[in-house]
């Protein structure tokens, strides 16, 4: 598939060239004198009409502008030296032209780099004609808002403001306009690209009990939004509950009896990107029960080490062998909430 896919972008991209290539050619036979390649503001080629009617209806920002007098002069312009580029630009969905709210329903390449005719007509190069670029010499606000034209709505309207906003990342720092992965990603997966700032979460999903993140039977934006959220830790969802019963629908209720720290936070419990203990637990069982429920009237053993075990250096492991083999879960089968007769003693 990856073979295909390649074959199909270099005939495209042959297909855009050969097209270029006749059009010229078919100009010469006629007897129309060649074209200037710094064509001025008049002849400048203009967006479709229903694209131009489309961005103002959707309030977009202003085309950037660059030095004065600068116009237009089209995407083949470009292509005659960057041709690696262009036809990784005419091989991504910013290129679809039949689409009004696309970059090629503009100006192609400009709608992003500005007009270029002062940058052709200085012969090209790095830092010629005033065209907007996307290196880190350029403020992070400045190649965020060229992006920010259009992506406004969607996953990305509460952008500003957010986590990521303020930890002052800009969208090259996880976007390869021009890369061939999905999303345009810089990396191949989502787990690959995010792991790379959050080297903790990558630790955790390498532990024995995770989520299907790395069999990519799930992915990092299936529980959070990097572009912004009005939950916490950028959870895509109204609440961290809301979100884990989307799959975890069982654990919704309602219940006749709740049991309180399922209701105020499933992280109470449970640590979603990884842990030691099945399943998903943040200590194991019965510590995990006992951080919050005293042995006080009831006939289990509290593990935790006596006045005794302290003073002879015992840890709670060395305390008591039954340790591994005993849960509260085993009778405790109802832990999420009950709706039994039993009620909060949470059996089954």
């Amino acid at each position: 598939m990856p073979h295909e896919a390649h074959v199909r972008r270099t005939i495209k991209a042959i297909l855009v060239t050969w097209s270029v290539a006749i059009a010229a050619i078919a100009q010469l036979a006629a007897g129309a004198p060649p074209q200037d390649p710094r064509p001025t503001q008049a002849t400048s080629p203009q967006p479709p009409q229903g694209a131009t009617r489309h961005l103002e209806a959707a309030g977009a920002l202003p085309l950037p502008t660059t030095a004065a007098g600068a116009s237009y002069v089209g995407s083949e312009a470009c292509a005659q030296c960057h041709y690696d580029k262009f036809v990784s630009y005419m091989n991504q969905p910013h290129s679809q032209s039949g689409d009004p709210r696309t970059p090629g329903a503009r100006f192609g390449c400009e709608s992003c780099h500005g007009p270029a005719s002062n940058h052709v007509a200085g012969g090209g190069g790095r830092n010629v004609g005033g065209l907007m670029t996307f290196s880190s010499a350029v403020p992070t606000s400045d190649r965020n808002a060229v992006c920010l034209q259009c992506h406004t709505r969607g996953s990305t309207a509460l952008w500003h403001g957010s986590t990521h906003d303020e930890r002052k990342l800009a969208c090259m720092d996880c976007h390869a306009v021009h890369g061939g992965n999905h999303k345009l990603l810089q990396q191949p997966t989502q787990q690959q690209m995010c792991t790379k700032c959050h080297q903790q979460i990558r630790t955790a999903l390498m532990k024995t009990s995770h989520h299907p993140l790395r069999e990519e039977k799930m992915q990092c934006t299936s529980c959070h939004n990097p572009h912004g959220t009005q939950a916490p830790r950028l959870i895509a969802a109204n609440s961290i509950n809301d979100k884990c019963v989307e799959c975890h629908a069982e654990k919704r209720g309602p219940f006749l009896f709740e049991h309180p720290p399922v209701r105020e936070s499933c992280l109470n419990c449970h640590d979603p990107h990884g842990s030691s203990h099945e399943p998903l637990l943040v200590v194991k069982k019965p510590l995990l029960c006992q951080r919050c429920h005293a042995s006080f009237a009831h006939p289990s053993i509290l593990y935790a080490p006596s006045a005794a075990d302290r003073a002879a250096g015992r840890t709670v492991y060395q305390s008591y062998a039954q340790l591994p083999y005993r849960s509260c879960t085993n009778c405790h089968v109802s832990v999420h909430g009950s709706n039994s007769p039993s009620g909060k003693l949470w059996h089954r």
